[in-house]
């Protein structure tokens, strides 16, 4: 397809012997090995033909009095195109405006084969839907499963909805995650980029740029005064030293995920002030690239998180300095993370270290000598406030973390009042502390918003969380959440178009409307597709759901817990290892680990917890070892190949206790329709996001195991097999030795 050559000049002088060609015809070139391109003298002009020799018929395809110089032939293709109408041939290069469905249709199945990419129905179909999206409607809902191809689906329509429509502003694609962001502009944009220049359809090659927040960029005045407090102690910190020295960050470094680096120390030496009234933002490349770089025009595509995104629009609102350039043309990948980054975003957090960070970095700024009494008088009292509002918070918290983020909590009296008092205090030093011009700017403001937000507790909802070292963090949201969605993003007069191979629960995309406020558009205003995997489910995959365990109870339950191990085993042994098993609790995992890895001696075991953060990668690097995990494992993760071929789900992902789902239990009318409305359909597409990790290319095969008898026996059982219906039911461990047997070769056994 597409390919020009040179070697038809004795096909022409056949084709002028039998009359078909002009007697005075001059060969040029062959086009895709059917047009032979030549040119001959006619009445004073010079007509250029194109003779298909599979009809035998000629087209012209130019005259004119000058004669052409030919010098790049694939300069003189939208007029071969032009030419072969006739054919039924519909590829018009440089023409995007006249028909831009046909040109995706186009660029799917003449362009793109030629650089070794397969025809995929699904994906030129969802590529066509997200183009209307762009043009016709403000929210376009697109659930593409695993292997359609989105990301390429999204970029054609949006290339060519920006030629259509003839907008100067940037693409926004807004993602969860920092691996999908690099991807998309160091590999998929160029990528395509030089595809469609070589074919003539944009007149530029694509430019794309990464917006990160502040804290993935350098900071001059912040690695100064960390570099010289190292250097009060050098032999403490030779090695730190040392490093630094290697590096040059004051010289070379500006985006600080390029090179590797500590998070520890990157946290030391990152941006986290404003900048404007740094002494050093006149040398501080991240401060012109704020100012200047970032609003420079001419970018095709502006890839983003969620988090920055929906700062971004809301700062917009305000009409205040953001980094992000304008955009109506919006992509929302990994849409199902949405929610969870506008409870981010919209809500506040406090944690027990901010107020004492906060009088660390002003305890010396006194700028009045003689109230410098006073002034530390107003530093104490200000930790003691501090401390005893956490104390009464941490009084309040019933429930382990491992259950959940937190339950909703009334703020008492005592509360409140300590809030307000603390309010004061803060407010006294800052009317009294000197202000300097540094990198580090002052955190008053922040906590002095927390702490108004928290005073106001029939707006929010409220919790409070506890980390693994026991840091308790108060927090709150906007009681709902689709609504601040709404109108600070669907209200805005964009085109939006979100993403994901999960958003509905297998039988329609209520849940996702309601949880994300689309439900509040009109729907004359929004569409949807879903599409489906290519993937061979049938014939690569097996679903195993026993019926023989005990009811999922407490990890206290030795015999429950006994049960899911002893079936563990058994599965893994199997399988020949080539395992992930997924939790919803690290109590459970550790207390099935624990009887587990005596069991097991042939393949490696690596378990997650709170403090590992390496096993998944660890997982990655082995030829064949067994996962016990949980969190981040669920989503997001591709094990490509054999190193993955089991997935064994030991319960139904049920949400975890939250400050939300509390208050959506408390607003249902009765607990069966909490868990019909909410519960279940969150936990299908959480189920749906874990089955996935299975088969992340066409030749994976595998097993899903879903030890959790609720799959099978209870009310909501047909809706759970129902999302998993496309792969086929296995009774037993024979059926499941025999079928590894079938799909896996001979090696697959011998580690």
């Amino acid at each position: 397809m597409y390919e020009i050559t040179h070697d038809g000049n004795r096909k022409l002088q056949e084709y002028i012997a039998k009359d078909i060609a002009c007697e005075d015809g001059e060969y040029d070139f062959t086009y895709e090995h059917r047009y032979l391109i030549y040119h001959a003298p006619l009445m004073r002009e010079w007509y250029y033909f194109v003779l298909d020799m599979i009809t035998d018929n000629s087209s012209v395809a130019y005259r004119g009095k000058k004669k052409l110089k030919l010098t790049r032939e694939r300069d003189f293709v939208p007029c071969i195109y032009n030419a072969i109408k006739y054919t039924g041939d519909k590829r018009y290069a440089n023409n995007m405006a006249a028909d831009p469905i046909e040109v995706i249709d186009s660029i799917f199945r003449n362009v793109l084969p030629e650089y070794g990419f397969n025809v995929r129905e699904e994906q030129i179909e969802l590529s066509k839907q997200i183009f209307r999206g762009f043009t016709s409607y403000d929210v376009s809902i697109c659930e593409a499963e695993v292997g359609t191809g989105k990301s390429l689906a999204y970029l054609i329509a949006g290339v060519v909805a920006k030629k259509h429509l003839g907008f100067y502003m940037p693409i926004t694609i807004s993602t969860a995650t920092i691996e999908l962001q690099n991807a998309l502009v160091e590999k998929e944009i160029p990528r395509l980029s030089q595809i469609l220049v070589d074919h003539d359809l944009i007149d530029h090659p694509l430019t794309a740029i990464v917006r990160k927040g502040k804290e993935h960029f350098f900071c001059p005045f912040r690695y100064q005064d960390y570099v010289e407090k190292l250097e009060r102690d050098p032999m403490k910190h030779q090695k730190l030293l040392a490093y630094f020295n290697d590096i040059k960050f004051d010289e070379v470094v500006f985006d600080l995920d390029k090179i590797k680096i500590p998070g520890s120390v990157k946290k030391k030496i990152c941006v986290k002030s404003t900048c404007s009234k740094c002494k050093k933002n006149a040398e501080c490349r991240y401060y012109r690239y704020i100012t200047v770089e970032a609003k420079r025009s001419g970018i095709d595509f502006q890839v983003t998180n969620h988090n920055l995104y929906l700062t971004s629009e809301k700062l917009r609102q305000c009409e205040q300095t953001n980094i992000l350039n304008r955009s109506d043309l919006v992509v929302i990948d990994e849409a199902h993370k949405l929610k969870e980054a506008a409870v981010d975003v919209y809500g506040i957090q406090l944690g027990e270290k901010d107020v004492p960070k906060y009088l660390n970095v002003i305890k010396t700024l006194c700028k009045d000598k003689n109230g410098h009494a006073m002034y530390k008088q107003n530093l104490a009292e200000a930790k003691r406030l501090n401390d005893c509002l956490f104390e009464m918070i941490r009084g309040h918290i019933k429930e382990d973390p491992e259950d959940g983020r937190g339950s909703i909590f009334r703020l008492s009296n005592d509360m409140l009042q300590t809030m307000k008092n603390l309010k004061t205090v803060i407010n006294k030093l800052e009317d009294i502390r000197a202000t300097i011009a540094s990198g580090y700017g002052s955190p008053s403001e922040y906590i002095l918003h927390a702490l108004n937000k928290f005073s106001h507790p029939a707006q929010v909802l409220i919790w409070a969380d506890v980390d693994e070292n026991g840091v308790v963090t108060l927090c709150c949201c906007p009681k709902n959440i689709g609504k601040s969605l709404h109108d600070q993003l669907w209200n805005n007069n964009h085109h939006y178009v979100l993403m994901s191979g999960t958003m509905s629960d297998g039988k329609s995309f209520d849940y996702f409307e309601k949880e994300n406020g689309t439900n509040q558009i009109k729907k004359n205003k929004k569409q949807y597709s879903s599409t489906p995997s290519p993937f061979n489910y049938e014939k690569h995959t097996r679903l195993y759901l026993p019926d023989d365990l005990p009811m999922p109870t407490e990890a206290k339950d030795k015999a429950y817990i006994a049960a899911i191990a002893d079936r563990i085993v058994e599965l893994v042994k199997a399988t020949n290892g080539h395992t992930a098993i997924l939790f919803t609790s690290y109590k459970t995992l550790s207390a099935v680990y624990a009887i587990v890895k005596d069991k097991i001696r042939e393949y490696e075991l690596i378990c997650m917890t709170r403090s590992n953060k390496t096993a998944i990668s660890d997982f990655k690097r082995k030829d064949n070892a067994v996962l016990f995990a949980s969190g981040t494992m669920w989503e997001g993760v591709d094990c490509v190949g054999d190193k993955l071929s089991s997935v064994i789900i030991v319960r139904l992902p049920f949400p975890l206790r939250s400050a939300t789902m509390e208050e959506k239990k408390s607003a249902s009318t009765n607990v069966r329709a909490f868990i019909d409305e909410y519960a279940v359909p969150e936990m299908l597409i959480k189920l749906r996001q874990g089955v996935g990790r299975l088969i992340r290319s066409e030749n994976d095969t595998g097993l899903i195991s879903i030890l959790d008898m609720r799959a099978t026996q209870i009310a909501y059982a047909e809706r759970v097999q129902s999302v998993l219906r496309k792969h086929p039911r296995v009774d037993n461990i024979d059926e499941i030795k025999e079928f590894f047997r079938e799909i896996k070769p001979k090696e697959y056994f011998e580690n």
